[in-house]
């Protein structure tokens, strides 16, 4: 029989994994916030939409793998001095989802086509320790109003409303300029943090804590943000290491050799969160699936910290998979040195109920220049069919020809990133009844 282990560093390698989503997230509400609106695209103050109006442009190094099928929307609302009302527009069927997440990164609500449909809504939002009378806003509300109690004071809502192309741009900005969020009540006015860091990129940030400060900064905020009720058990481990909400946490209960123990684990957890990330989807025909424990991850930590890591404000599957090519069909690395088929047959098409795009990137996950300024292909583009309504997409540098252009998706030389999306996948999408084929070289 093997022997459980409490050791200082098997302990911390559990802390570490458990609360890096945590940190992270709030590392990045405080990156995104304290920001003068107007000042960054997609940045500012609390309780207030903040929009990126525009694809990503060739040189766009800020977020990896970038989407090109919608315009974003974001949100942070701070309800530690009271409840918002958030107002979503009719987008007149246009496919949108507004995902609410808590601190922890989980996604708690989606507003959007799949759920709430697209017609006009109004959502009163409260904070978990509310304890006013809401019948007080009564004046203040919408006849039909929804109400979502959110699990953290903190949350972050990504809209993502899609984009059918540039010229499709002033029908999104509409919708965008629809969203509307109202903080309710009396609270003192958002004053910006002037040491915060608005510019170093967050998992870096989070990256550059040792153990001790990840750790202390983590206790304050779970005095703040109430753990999950399932935590009972991954919480009585790790307060042996005098991790406990509503405490701080405190090293000098360590001597040198213990300390240096702690952050043994951390650094192991950390190595965790970049070796577990092959293991943790399904590989079918050089792609690699996440189609479950995606946005909701209940007690699977080590999955929560591997997406905070590599995607931070992932879907839940029902909303989107992000199929990641790995391999060609014969198991080789693909590269822009090397000329590409992907074939779809005509009855086996991505199967999502809103659409389906595949996006070219870079070996460091970023698009790269091309003489098209094309980044992705999808069933929204004018694309050439087959006779027997199967599909040929070309993925190559050089031009495939006049003819086979509109299926040609440029790729740069060297190593390839390649990312295939479902918005509103089907079924057989979410089961493994459908995988996408193999990439063949030509």
């Amino acid at each position: 029989m093997g022997t459980l282990s409490n050791d200082l560093r098997t302990l911390s390698q559990e802390a570490y994994v458990y609360l890096y989503p945590l940190v992270t997230m709030d590392l990045s509400r405080r990156q995104a916030t304290n920001v003068e609106a107007g000042k960054r695209p997609g940045f500012g103050p609390p309780n207030a939409f903040h929009h990126l109006r525009e694809f990503p442009p060739a040189d766009f190094r800020a977020v990896v793998r970038p989407n090109f099928d919608t315009l974003y929307s974001n949100l942070w609302l701070d309800l530690t001095h009271g409840p918002v009302l958030l107002h979503v527009p009719d987008t007149d069927d246009r496919y949108y989802m507004l995902p609410l997440l808590d601190m922890w990164t989980e996604v708690f609500a989606t507003i959007g086509k799949r759920t709430t449909g697209t017609g006009a809504g109004d959502y009163l939002v409260v904070g978990p320790d509310y304890e006013g009378d809401l019948m007080e806003f009564y004046d203040d509300l919408p006849e039909d109003v929804a109400l979502i109690v959110a699990p953290t004071p903190h949350v972050w809502a990504i809209g993502r409303i899609q984009t059918n192309g540039v010229a499709d741009y002033p029908a999104v900005h509409a919708v965008q300029d629809g969203f509307s969020v109202r903080a309710l009540g009396d609270r003192p006015p958002f004053e910006i943090d002037p040491a915060a860091d608005t510019r170093t990129e967050p998992l870096r940030l989070a990256d550059a804590l040792s153990a001790v400060d990840l750790f202390s900064y983590a206790t304050r905020l779970l005095d703040v943000n109430p753990p999950h009720l399932t935590d009972f058990s991954v919480l009585a481990r790790i307060g042996s290491l005098g991790i406990v909400p509503g405490e701080d946490f405190d090293p000098g209960q360590f001597d040198e050799a213990e300390l240096a123990e702690i952050e043994a684990g951390a650094t192991r957890g950390r190595e965790l969160l970049s070796t577990a990330q092959a293991t943790l989807g399904t590989v079918a025909d050089g792609w690699m699936l996440y189609r479950d424990t995606m946005g909701v991850y209940g007690n699977f930590y080590l999955k929560r910290a591997v997406v905070t890591l590599v995607g931070l404000g992932a879907n839940p599957v029902e909303d989107a998979i992000y199929p990641l090519l790995l391999t060609d069909a014969d198991g080789q690395a693909v590269t822009g040195d090397h000329d590409y088929v992907l074939h779809f047959d005509a009855d086996d098409l991505p199967p999502a109920a809103a659409f389906w795009s595949v996006t070219m990137y870079d070996a460091e996950g970023f698009q790269a220049a091309n003489a098209l300024d094309r980044f992705a292909l999808g069933d929204r583009d004018d694309l050439r069919y087959g006779a027997d309504g199967s599909l040929d997409l070309y993925l190559q540098h050089e031009s495939p020809g006049p003819e086979r252009e509109p299926n040609w998706l440029p790729a740069p030389r060297g190593p390839l990133g390649v990312t295939m999306r479902l918005y509103a996948p089907l079924p057989e999408a979410l089961d493994g009844r459908w995988v996408p084929p193999a990439l063949r070289r030509v």
